[in-house]
């Protein structure tokens, strides 16, 4: 990668010299020449864009009659640390990287632009269980590395930040104010160490659900309870995580964020929530958003597979077969298969709970939520209301598996 010797604010202005430039110490060719650049952003759906900056640059060469695409991002410092230290080392799995820019907690990468031929709705079982080895040869490639990975300047999941009862009030005083807080114990603060200011979100997002009655059919008393009991008391699910050993794992693995091409390639992209820590939350976060479909047409919202392909037993088995196989005796498959249930709660609490509070914070009062759950599909059509007609039982499966789960901690 050249960044020593192209301008950024040059790439970003779409400068065809910086261009050809970047081009040349990629390609070691001197006689690459840009001589124009156009630019559209990228969206993940019609839904919305990125949470960082991205941008296609299309690039026409003198010489040669069709143009070459390449992914501008401007995203935080752990995926500019990844690009710049880490991909390299996973030329399957990630998109080949040609330049990087990091200035304090930003930074700006260029990609390749990758083919996405099959959407997740075309998955077979044979691509759900190439996409967990895929994870797992991440997984073993970085296993044990948690010390060399965090003197890169990489956050463990857990570790490395610590907050105080009265650090919270500080800096979170609305959660305080209007009683979120009170459901978190000095001792979930103590024990939560990075995850303290999310257990704080989910928090919230628990009053808000309570204040409405729960959700019928999705969130009852019992998971509730569940919900508080975690957030009194995390430890019961957070020790068997953290007993795992340390590898890089990405943090968000959604089905839109996987590119598969025709020649049998697979891409994971967006790695900005990559942290260091049990692997294992990459294959729950993997299975509990299968499920989870982005729809391009004029629908514009997201949508549930209607059938899956393949169960979350044979994905679980497929990633430790393969973990085994090549981490031999390094890797311990029972701890791994009873950390399953930590890693759903964890995931359910600090992927869910915090939405709630947003989602709902405009809702009139619990009668009027009572009202709109007693609603066909074919009345909430059209309605405010028309996105929780396919989350409905999607999330009823999430949370009675979060139930399940929280019983056997």
């Amino acid at each position: 990668m050249g960044q020593s010797q192209v301008d950024v604010a040059q790439l970003q202005k779409r400068d065809p010299a910086a261009w050809s430039e970047l081009l040349r110490l990629d390609l070691e060719d001197s006689s690459v020449l840009v001589t124009a650049v156009a630019a559209e952003p990228i969206r993940i759906s019609k839904t919305g864009h990125y949470r960082h900056h991205v941008n296609r640059y299309i690039l026409t060469l003198d010489g040669c009659s069709d143009p070459i695409t390449l992914i501008g991002k401007l995203t935080n410092r752990e995926e500019t640390i990844f690009y710049e230290e880490l991909s390299v080392h996973l030329p399957t799995l990630t998109p080949r990287c040609l330049y990087t820019h990091l200035h304090e907690d930003h930074g700006w990468v260029v990609l390749e632009d990758v083919a996405n031929d099959f959407t997740a709705a075309a998955w077979t079982p044979d691509d759900a269980e190439a996409l967990v080895e895929q994870l797992a040869s991440l997984h073993t490639f970085f296993w044990q590395r948690g010390a060399e990975l965090a003197s890169m300047g990489l956050p463990h999941f857990i570790e490395g930040k610590t907050y105080t009862w009265e650090e919270l009030r500080r800096d979170q005083a609305v959660y305080f104010e209007h009683g979120p807080a009170t459901i978190l114990s000095q001792h979930a603060i103590h024990n939560a160490g990075r995850l303290a200011t999310t257990l704080l979100e989910a928090a919230n997002g628990l009053t808000v659900i309570r204040s409405l009655g729960g959700w019928p059919g999705i969130l009852s008393e019992s998971h509730m309870t569940a919900v508080a009991d975690l957030l009194d008391d995390p430890v019961p699910m957070l020790e068997p995580l953290k007993r795992l050993p340390p590898t890089l794992f990405h943090g968000n693995p959604h089905a839109h964020h996987w590119h598969i091409s025709l020649l049998g390639d697979y891409r994971l992209l967006d790695w900005h929530d990559l942290r260091i820590g049990p692997g294992l939350f990459d294959l729950v976060s993997f299975m509990e958003q299968f499920d989870l479909l982005y729809e391009n047409d004029s629908r514009s919202q997201i949508v549930i597979r209607q059938e899956r392909p393949i169960t979350d037993e044979t994905l679980i088995d497929s990633y430790l077969l393969t973990m085994s196989a090549r981490l031999g005796a390094e890797f311990d498959a029972r701890a791994v298969r009873l950390a399953i249930p930590a890693a759903r709660c964890l995931y359910v609490l600090t992927s869910w709970l915090p939405h709630f509070a947003s989602w709902f914070s405009d809702m009139p009062n619990k009668y009027t939520w009572q009202k709109v759950n007693h609603m066909s599909d074919e009345q909430l059509a059209g309605t405010a209301f028309h996105s929780i007609i396919h989350f409905r039982p999607y999330l009823s499966g999430v949370f009675d598996r979060f139930l399940q789960a929280y019983k056997t901690l």
